[in-house]
């Protein structure tokens, strides 16, 4: 059992040495680890800590296309891992970042900037209050969950990605949504989620599952054991992980 595919990696384009390889290097060790196809996907611009600047990824983009001619047997594709900003479903994926995206990853991440004070406060503050009371706990769960439906609503997401990581969702609403819409779930190998539980409630649904390293360094790249673990405790038929063979 092997990766063939791994789409969701960080390179230098990430601000703050957020991610530690080139897309050079990365491309170098994914042909090494013998991989047929890889996603370059920097946090999206209003990553506040960690984004790619948007000004820079068509430069980035164009070092992907010196690399797709360099190694030709490596197909790779260029995009960003969006970021969830507001309860309305809004993200960071803007015409200019579409314009140079083969692949949209969309998740959630603490280092966004939120579209108001009040989505901050309820993302950041009322989801850890949350921890230690559950009927708050509960209702935050309802509103992240529509936050996350109405983001896939709004837009072409192909991963959504480490779904349940930083803030709790209703795994059961999210899997209908995206068999609704087309969207894979990600099986992270570096954040646990979805972990088993999660890809057991999420597989009742028609939808398919990728696992994904998210690399921020090039030795990392096409890593999948503790995410593939997961899913065989989830007992998935792992026909259903798209980048698996």
């Amino acid at each position: 059992m092997k990766l063939r595919a791994d789409y969701h990696m960080h390179s230098t384009y990430s601000r703050r040495n957020h991610g530690k390889s080139t897309i050079e290097e990365i491309a170098e060790e994914a042909v090494r680890k013998g991989l047929e196809e890889i996603a370059i996907t920097d946090h999206g611009p209003k990553h506040y800590m960690f984004g790619v600047q948007e000004h820079r990824m068509a430069e980035a983009k164009a070092i992907v296309e010196k690399m797709r001619i360099k190694y030709p047997q490596l197909k790779i594709l260029y995009g960003v891992e969006a970021n969830v900003l507001d309860y309305e479903g809004h993200t960071d994926i803007s015409s200019e970042v579409l314009k140079q995206c083969d692949i949209i990853l969309c998740g959630f991440h603490l280092g966004a900037l939120f579209t108001t004070a009040g989505d901050f406060w309820n993302f950041i503050v009322m989801n850890k209050l949350g921890k230690n009371n559950k009927s708050l706990r509960e209702k935050m769960i309802q509103k992240n969950t529509e936050a996350f439906i109405k983001a896939m609503d709004k837009y072409k997401i192909d991963i959504l990605t480490h779904p349940g990581d930083k803030i709790p969702l209703d795994i059961d609403k999210i899997a209908a949504m995206a068999e609704k819409k087309g969207v894979i779930l990600e099986i992270n190998n570096s954040h646990g989620h979805l972990n088993a539980e999660e890809i057991k409630i999420a597989s009742r649904y028609n939808v398919k599952f990728a696992i994904n390293s998210d690399a921020h360094v090039k030795e990392r790249v096409g890593s999948f054991e503790e995410a593939l673990k997961e899913a065989k405790k989830a007992n998935l038929d792992l026909k259903r992980i798209i980048n698996l063979v």
